[in-house]
């Protein structure tokens, strides 16, 4: 039997309700206190309660303290050991974020690369000092082509961003000849807003620009541009062209290089014998400005035979069908 007191709280009952109330908007203030601290420290709520959490690292300034400007490069070939020991700090892969604050800027150099054993130790003695009194962020991915395979610059460079846009989020990618030493780290390898020829000034030609349209040997590009332009061609096999059909994309697309002055952007060349240039290389240029959207990342197959992180860079080999690319 239902009596009409049952519908009304008996004598206590709004005093518990009253209190659980008050109880549960403590909780929630607790726990909204919790989640600030966990989001100004960016670590796991877990981790915040058990292990304590650093205080998120202020950015880095907008120009190192520890940059130095002109230096003497150093040629002489150390052991790989050497060379291990003298960057400790590393992450395998060649990886390296500054200790100390949150780097302004995320880059990956893309090394194309093929039988230059003594090139790259003298390379990555020199660069991993450069790159890392600049305070970046920073990955080295070396790009390899199986053996049979004619040496293709532009298509290992390719390679090289769609491998090294897998394992971090990069901003700006830097597209490095092995044999080319930076001499003043004023030559900040970051991207700015259009694409950035480099290696302006090299020792071999004086120091000075062979040529306004260059646009090989170091250059710096976002990830926003080379999808834009498609990447670099894949079909120049053997030596020279690619640059200047980048150059030619770049200007099609309303797009400026931008270089650094000449006694920024210098470089020492490591001495190296001259190889034969591709003979088709001024037709494919040629060809390629009326199939630009069709022959580059859109294009690109290729087969991955080997990827190790290695100390002090990412080694990766491919294999390519260059009859297929050929008609692609």
């Amino acid at each position: 039997m239902v009596v009409p007191g049952d519908f009304y709280p008996r004598p206590g009952f709004s005093c518990r309700c009253r209190y659980l109330y008050v109880c549960l908007l403590a909780f929630v203030a607790t726990q909204l206190l919790i989640f600030g601290a966990i989001f100004h420290r960016k670590c796991s709520y877990i981790s915040w309660l058990w292990r304590g959490c650093a205080v998120r690292k202020s950015q880095c300034p907008m120009i190192s303290p520890h940059l130095i400007g002109g230096f003497e490069v150093e040629t002489h070939v150390p052991a790989w050991q050497t060379i291990i020991d003298n960057y400790p700090m590393l992450q395998n892969g060649g990886r390296y974020q500054p200790p100390d604050c949150e780097a302004r800027h995320r880059v990956a150099l893309i090394i194309p690369f093929r039988d230059r054993d003594i090139h790259l130790k003298i390379f990555l003695n020199n660069i991993h000092a450069f790159l890392m009194r600049q305070q970046l962020d920073y990955g080295i991915f070396v790009i390899d082509l199986e053996e049979g395979i004619p040496f293709n610059r532009a298509l290992l460079l390719n390679v090289g961003f769609l491998e090294a846009n897998k394992v971090h989020d990069y901003q700006c990618y830097i597209f490095h000849d092995v044999d080319l030493l930076p001499e003043n780290d004023h030559n900040t390898y970051s991207c700015p807003e259009q694409p950035r020829h480099m290696s302006v000034a090299i020792d071999k030609m004086n120091y000075r620009l062979p040529y306004m349209t260059i646009f090989g040997g170091v250059s710096a590009m976002t990830r926003e541009q080379m999808l834009t332009v498609n990447g670099y061609p894949n079909k120049f096999f053997g030596w020279g062209g690619e640059d200047d059909e980048m150059y030619n994309r770049i200007k099609f697309h309303n797009m400026t290089v931008t270089r650094y002055t000449g006694d920024v952007g210098r470089y020492k060349m490591l001495a190296h014998r001259r190889e034969q240039g591709n003979p088709n290389r001024f037709a494919l240029i040629k060809s390629e400005k009326k199939h630009y959207h069709q022959d580059g990342l859109s294009s690109l197959i290729y087969d991955v035979t080997k990827r190790e992180k290695r100390r002090l860079y990412t080694y990766i080999r491919v294999a390519v069908d260059r009859k297929q690319l050929a008609t692609s």
